[in-house]
């Protein structure tokens, strides 16, 4: 089998594993927790979202940038060295200070101090989750495949078995929770880590030559990864803001984030294909920036994500009454019809990273910040402005409002100052067939014939879709340049 598709399939299916385990994971949720409980988990998690960006200082984007800048297995053993020494001792001093606020941040996060003693739990969640990240980060740079799959497995497959476990025994709760996802980052970190050592040992780089530290090559990633960090942040702004608003805005308060956040996360399936962009075409397109079909490469790959993309996030809407009526708690059926924000929000951006490649390659970070940092402040106002009036449903159309805002920017932007051509009319295309998909979920209440008669639509889209491609003689060269390149590859780690 060809090595690219391949990878492509492994990367999938690790992906794919990881996106089912989060989809099991939640009807144990609802069963065992009232929204307002569930939402005390979601305010939690966006605060480990937040502070995890603080403990990779921007690195793991970095090292899109960096990993290939020097062809030697010296410059890659310093560089992965360089990083682990800087991520620990940063680590440790940081988890040391939420363990000590932990009484203030439990009142900032969740507006009790009665969850302080969780902070301890995500302190060690903290750091561990960044070696395990990192690890990650850089087997997928190296496009160890495989191994990336099987280890980003890990940490998912033992909280779930915990949680079952427990579950049986009927003592499953929020605290139980980030107990066991502390006990599943510890392994899953160690064995991350054990796997980098082992390819850095297969560098072969003789004990007089190792430089363990490099300030050049520490200072140069901090410089690309700190500035990145605003944007990131802002990012999540975009990502989670809508949730925490809930809290303080909305009416219900702690049951509109609950309800809110189960809707949001079955929408966020979407991001199976965008993460799969990520893993797959990022590192790729890095190594074939230079090359003269690359831009050629970049806007085929928006062309079909658009296409595959809205047609994958149509599905999801279409169905997700089916989703919450037969698997989710009853107590968060009305979740199904906030759905459409989690999708139409997550398709944008898989659009935004792949314009944004052209920002990657020329080291430009201060654009793609600059891009989000001022959609995450149009987000915050628009949620001031909705969530009182509209409640979840504001917050939803806040969060499709501003995804639309960086995607337009920085095709604007990438267009002024690289000449890109990318064919624009397709992100409203792709918009149009998920707003479609939406007023019909929306408006029509499930039932059997409704339920056929969107399957068969569906199906008779999907095949005239596949014909269609399958014709194109663009994806035909796309897939043929992909082969032809990989196969021409130097394998540089075995």
């Amino acid at each position: 089998m060809n090595q690219y598709f391949k990878k492509t399939i492994e990367y999938a299916a690790g992906n794919f594993f990881n996106k089912i385990l989060l989809i099991i994971l939640l009807p144990i949720f609802t069963h065992f927790m009232l929204p307002e409980e569930y939402a005390i988990y979601t305010n939690l998690m966006i605060f480990f979202s937040f502070a995890s960006l603080i403990y990779l200082l921007g690195i793991h984007q970095a090292l899109f940038s960096h990993f290939y800048d020097v062809d030697s297995n010296s410059y890659k053993f310093s560089l992965i060295s360089s990083i682990l020494i800087v991520l620990i001792i940063v680590g440790l001093i940081l988890s040391s200070l939420i363990i000590i606020y932990r009484v203030q941040l439990s009142q900032l996060v969740l507006r009790s101090i009665n969850y302080s003693n969780l902070f301890y739990c995500i302190a060690i969640i903290l750091f561990f989750n960044m070696l395990f990240s990192i690890s990650l980060s850089l087997l997928n740079i190296m496009e160890k495949s495989r191994h990336y799959a099987i280890i980003s497995a890990i940490q998912n497959i033992i909280v779930l078995l915990l949680i079952i476990l427990f579950s049986l025994k009927n003592k499953f709760s929020v605290e139980y929770y980030f107990i066991f996802l502390a006990i599943a980052s510890v392994i899953a970190s160690l064995i991350g880590i054990s796997q980098i050592l082992k390819i850095m040992q297969k560098m072969q780089i003789p004990p007089v030559d190792r430089k363990y530290f490099s300030l050049e090559i520490t200072a140069s990633m901090l410089k690309f990864g700190i500035i990145m960090i605003p944007g990131t942040i802002s990012m999540l702004i975009l990502q989670a803001s809508d949730r925490y608003m809930l809290t303080y805005l909305s009416a219900k308060t702690m049951y509109d984030v609950g309800i809110y956040s189960a809707g949001y996360r079955i929408g966020m399936i979407m991001h199976f294909v965008v993460t799969l962009i990520s893993l797959v075409y990022l590192p790729y397109a890095m190594k074939i920036a230079r090359q003269p079909q690359a831009q050629e490469l970049n806007k085929n790959m928006f062309k079909y994500y658009i296409i595959i993309g809205s047609l994958f996030g149509a599905l999801i809407i279409l169905y997700s009454q089916e989703i919450f009526r037969f698997i989710i708690d009853s107590n968060y059926l009305e979740s199904y019809k906030i759905v459409f924000a989690g999708v139409i929000s997550s398709f944008l951006h898989g659009i935004f990273n792949i314009i944004c490649i052209n920002f990657y390659i020329r080291k430009k970070a201060g654009n793609i910040t600059l891009a989000v940092l001022l959609g995450s402040l149009l987000n915050i106002a628009l949620n001031f402005i909705l969530i009182p009036r509209f409640g979840i449903f504001g917050a939803g159309i806040a969060s499709i409002v501003a995804y639309l805002f960086i995607v337009i920017f920085n095709y604007s932007m990438a267009t002024y100052l690289y000449k890109i051509k990318y064919p624009i009319f397709l992100i409203f295309l792709g918009l149009f067939i998920l707003m479609s998909a939406t007023i019909i979920n929306n408006c029509l209440l499930l039932s059997l014939n409704l339920f056929i008669i969107k399957t068969a639509i569906f199906a008779v889209i999907i095949v005239l879709v596949l014909l269609i491609l399958r014709r194109d003689e663009q994806i035909q060269n796309l897939f043929k340049i992909l082969m032809k390149d990989r196969k021409n590859e130097i394998k540089i780690y075995k």
